[in-house]
């Protein structure tokens, strides 16, 4: 702390920094606010003339994702100046408050009160009273402001890493997910089916990770308390019961979605509200999956008493509930697969764009909008195939 005020030139004191919140507000009232540009435009001519030390930090070119605030060419941008008289204790990312360290809160003192003996001086320039601004001052500024600055941009990129922590891990979560499922269709029968089960637990950390996410961006009424990867393997042999597959868009018409017969996984159980270990082995015969008692379900058997046979789930017949429950459980499996495909997609696409991208993600219409796409369609497939009445 003591290095980074003696950088900015003086060390203030206690009474000074309070001060100073009077000061900045009365900068941001409106006919003070207007001089701000013309000002920092006679201070940057000035220490252009003058070649002082360095104004602009390393952090502008360090740190991507700020770059846009330097982007006019300008040496002192106003639009700068002023978060730093706005600027409060904390801010505010995907709903967390962030606090600055306190040594980026007296860096903004110092800079504000720098300006302000300034002003005065510009003011006597502009009547001739003065020829020229006084170096010590104008040293004092730079000094000042590019302490500020560096100080300023690191606490906002450390905040900006820590909001997107919750869409890092989605992602690396995701990355393993796409390798195993990628390698499945390589593999023949019987490793696939052991490739399967690495997948599904790829899924499981996937889906965890995936509502770590979903809470730091989206409002509770709006997300899934509890993502049961099950729900997507259902879904998934509810189009391969029917013969079909997930409706894909025109760019990757012949491209397999991601899980894609992972309902074929072994040992997936579904919860037992209503059959017994004795009727679901009769209904799998000696299927290896046929459960134990207390055990759960297979997802076969769990199908089958939501869907019945695939004759049946086939069958449009007027007055068979079973075929309008089929047809509706096929929309539903092609609208929550076909979202976590996009959702799969725009996840990768933020890999590389990690250090660029605005981390207020709460606030991104495009992400927002996908990730409530899928929560949408998740939460109705659960309310319809996940429920104990359900299966009434």
């Amino acid at each position: 702390m003591t290095k980074v005020l003696q950088a900015a030139g003086h060390t203030m004191t206690g009474n000074a920094t309070l001060g100073v919140r009077a000061l900045r507000e009365d900068y941001c009232k409106p006919s003070n606010r207007a001089e701000i540009p013309r000002n920092l435009t006679a201070i940057s001519e000035a220490l252009e003339v003058g070649k002082f030390e360095r104004v602009a930090s390393q952090e502008r070119e360090d740190f991507p994702r700020f770059r846009y605030l330097f982007e006019s060419g300008e040496l002192l941008p106003p639009a700068v100046f002023m978060q730093a008289l706005e600027l409060g204790a904390y801010e505010t990312i995907n709903g967390v408050q962030l606090l600055f360290d306190p040594e980026v809160l007296v860096l903004r003192d110092n800079l504000v009160i720098s300006y302000k003996a300034l002003v005065a001086k510009i003011r006597q320039k502009a009547s001739k009273e003065i020829d020229r601004l006084p170096d010590a001052l104008l040293r004092k500024f730079a000094s000042a402001w590019h302490a500020w600055e560096s100080a300023w941009l690191r606490n906002r990129e450390v905040h900006a890493v820590e909001a997107l922590q919750p869409s890092v891990k989605a992602i690396l979560a995701l990355e393993p997910l796409i390798v195993s499922a990628e390698k499945e269709r390589l593999l023949p029968w019987p490793r696939v089916q052991h490739q399967k089960a690495i997948t599904l637990k790829c899924l499981e950390g996937f889906v965890h990770a995936f509502g770590e996410l979903a809470a730091s961006v989206l409002p509770s009424n709006k997300r899934e308390k509890d993502h049961d990867a099950r729900l997507l393997l259902l879904m998934d042999h509810v189009l391969s019961l029917r013969g079909e597959k997930m409706e894909k868009s025109p760019q990757s018409p012949s491209q397999p979605y991601l899980l894609e017969t992972l309902s074929k996984a072994p040992n997936v159980l579904f919860p037992d509200h209503q059959v017994s270990a004795a009727e679901a082995s009769t209904l799998l015969g000696s299927h290896a999956l046929a459960p134990r008692e207390g055990q759960g379900v297979p997802l076969e058997s769990y199908a089958f008493k939501l869907l019945g046979t695939s004759g049946e789930a086939n069958t449009h017949r007027e007055g068979n509930p079973r075929g309008d429950l089929a047809q509706k459980a096929a929309d539903h499996a092609n609208e929550l697969l076909s979202a976590f495909e996009n959702l799969k997609d725009m996840l990768m696409s933020l890999k590389t764009t990690l250090e660029h991208i605005d981390p207020a993600l709460d606030k991104d219409e495009a992400f927002v909008a996908t990730l409530q796409r899928f929560e949408r369609a998740f939460r109705r497939s659960r309310r319809l195939f996940l429920e104990p009445d359900n299966l009434a």
